[in-house]
């Protein structure tokens, strides 16, 4: 899985469109992603295909003797706005994270357990410049940077020792890391596509680095009458391996240092895309609900690891 899978946003979504409005906005967009079940490449794997049984079953870089058997990554994410000119506007977005991940193990007092985290994650400030004076055609380039606010040092119990641990890369909040967000898009009448990345830099004080990630999507939008407005689109996206490692999440073990696949950097990443419906409805004047939902309709990971269940949005924004 993707780390990144949970923070996947775009502002224009709860764009009010050509009603008047102050320069200033917000946004307020809670996300849900659910894993369950695993992947290896495109091969499907059961969770006794990856749990290791212990000296009575052979070892590999494929089995492990703790299983992570279903991630819950949940985002609150406001989202401030405000227009320069007619083609400027910057942004700046804030998330608050809570992540839950359900385990089974062959380690004694461990057969099955779960761990948690929340707290805020890496804020975003985002400037776009659209090549365009109308709302509804043109072509927009947003760049930013990302900040390290999320913390990498969340602590749990888990079977490696006894006491709180350093907790997996999926269970941390942030990268840890000064990142760069970029994305180009193209918006007509009914339809819109676009490229975006994320650019990591550098390393973090744990000493890795998360991959970088590459999008591709597309929309189409049809208005059912003067306030409601439905939408479906496709997101294919590549995430890139985790670089480098945090040694504290291994154990001594020259052959078999990963005890679970969250574990091990090379297990992240790989190619997904997703199809998506939703609906727009203005409420009311200077206010717009949005709700999406997405399924995965082809995976491809750097497994064994985690296959994504479905993804929901919910977002309300308000011109102030």
């Amino acid at each position: 899985m993707s780390f990144d899978d949970l923070f996947q946003q775009d502002v224009r979504e709860l764009k009010l469109g050509n009603e008047p409005k102050s320069p200033w906005s917000l946004t307020y967009q809670f996300k849900s992603v659910e894993f369950e079940g695993y992947l290896d490449g495109t091969k499907k794997l059961s969770f006794e295909d990856v749990l290791w049984n212990g000296p009575s079953e052979v070892r590999t870089d494929n089995n492990f003797p703790v299983l992570p058997t279903a991630i819950s990554q949940k985002v609150h994410l406001l989202v401030a706005g405000y227009q320069i000119s007619s083609s400027w506007d910057a942004h700046i977005s804030a998330p608050y994270i809570k992540q839950n991940t359900d385990h089974i193990s062959i380690i004694s007092n461990y057969n099955s357990f779960a761990l948690a985290t929340h707290g805020i994650g890496d804020v975003a400030m985002l400037a776009s410049y659209k090549w365009s004076d109308s709302d509804v055609e043109g072509w927009r380039f947003s760049f930013g940077i990302s900040l390290p606010v999320g913390s990498i040092d969340e602590r749990g119990d888990t079977p490696r020792a006894p006491g709180k641990q350093q907790l997996p890369y999926t269970m941390q909040l942030g990268s840890g890391t000064y990142d760069i967000p970029l994305d180009l898009s193209y918006k007509s009448i009914g339809f819109s596509f676009g490229l975006a990345a994320k650019v990591r830099t550098g390393t973090n004080d744990r000493e890795y680095r998360l991959g970088n990630s590459y999008s591709l999507n597309s929309r189409y939008e049809i208005d059912l009458s003067n306030t409601l407005q439905t939408f479906a689109g496709l997101n294919y996206r590549y995430s890139a391996p985790i670089h480098g490692q945090d040694d504290s999440l291994t154990v001594p073990s020259p052959l078999f240092p990963y005890p679970a696949g969250i574990t091990n950097p090379d297990l992240y990443g790989g190619h997904k895309v997703n199809a998506l419906v939703g609906f727009s409805w203005k409420v009311s004047k200077g206010y717009r609900l949005n709700l999406e939902f997405g399924k995965p309709i082809y995976q491809s990971l750097n497994g064994p690891q985690p296959k994504e269940k479905w993804r929901s949005a919910i977002g309300l924004s308000k011109s102030l």
